[in-house]
């Protein structure tokens, strides 16, 4: 489910210095922008929408799943490994 996925992203941020740096709505936007791009879900109306600025999502995302990769976060509470590198090759594509 795109929600629970989200949600477990948000609170893996907890983890980072991304909530210093950062407001909160811009860290739960690219949590839902990841979880939408893994899940094939097109969200870019939503966030035409918002006219929020999705450089700095994407920016957000790319910090995000550096945090996973850099340090491995076990599959059962973060993001599998083997996702991380389809996921960021996507997010690539798609900027």
């Amino acid at each position: 489910d795109l929600t629970q996925f989200a949600w477990g992203l948000v609170n893996d941020t907890y983890k980072m210095d991304l909530i210093l740096i950062y407001p909160p709505y811009m860290i739960a936007l690219a949590c839902i922008y990841i979880a939408s791009v893994l899940k094939d879900k097109d969200t870019t109306s939503w966030f035409e929408e918002l006219r929020v600025d999705m450089n700095i999502v994407k920016n957000i995302s790319m910090e995000i799943l550096d945090f996973y990769d850099t340090y491995k976060i076990d599959p059962q509470r973060g993001l599998p490994e083997d996702k991380i590198s389809p996921v960021l090759n996507k997010l690539a594509a798609k900027s």
